[in-house]
């Protein structure tokens, strides 16, 4: 009887083996797989998920594209604010001649200066207000336009994927970094040489 029962059991291991061979055997030779895409948890196809960094403020201060916005932007706030001089020197030319004249003229005539004066102080504060509303808003949009090509140039000069992220290193924000992924001065060297042939 116990014979018989090992002998069973002993041509059912068999049988099970076989059936196994043969499954792994179908799924290897592609009989059995469904997609050739590879999993979620399969992270073979990807690349080495290496982090670059790059200092901004010696991008800042060394690409030629992002000195000569920054010119642009000065000049720009220099006319604003040339702008609202003139406006506030007509006003006090004007107060000065109301002044020198205030004694030789009648009630009437004071009042009108004084309201002429109002909405003239008035008209001045809600111009800068509008012009430095203005300049914020190109600022700002100067500022995207070159973080922007930054961007732009990351993508080309990673074009061999030999980094996951290529990010900016702020003053203040890390406290560490591996200076073996520095690659401040090989991204500007190429950042300018790329802007200067696309400028030609």
């Amino acid at each position: 009887m116990n014979k018989g029962l090992l002998a069973l059991n002993i041509v059912l291991l068999v049988a099970v083996g076989v059936l196994f061979f043969l499954f792994f055997n179908k799924k290897d030779n592609g009989v059995i797989k469904t997609s050739n895409r590879p999993s979620l948890s399969d992270t073979s196809h990807r690349g080495p998920n290496t982090v670059a960094y790059f200092e901004m403020d010696s991008v800042e201060e060394n690409f030629t594209l992002w000195k000569q916005v920054q010119a642009e932007v000065l000049k720009h706030e220099q006319t604003i604010y040339d702008s609202i001089n003139r406006m506030k020197l007509n006003y006090k030319m004007q107060t000065d001649q109301y002044g020198a004249q205030e004694s030789k003229m009648t009630q009437e005539e004071k009042a009108k200066s004084i309201e002429y004066f109002r909405q003239m102080d008035q008209d001045i504060r809600n111009a800068e207000k509008n012009l430095m509303q203005d300049y914020q808003k190109y600022y700002v949009t100067k500022q995207q336009e070159i973080v922007s090509k930054i961007k732009d140039y990351c993508k080309e000069f990673n074009k061999d994927g030999r980094y996951s992220y290529i990010i900016a290193r702020e003053p203040g924000l890390f406290y560490y970094t591996d200076t073996t992924f520095n690659v401040t001065s090989e991204l500007l060297k190429g950042l300018n040489a790329f802007y200067a042939k696309k400028n030609k």
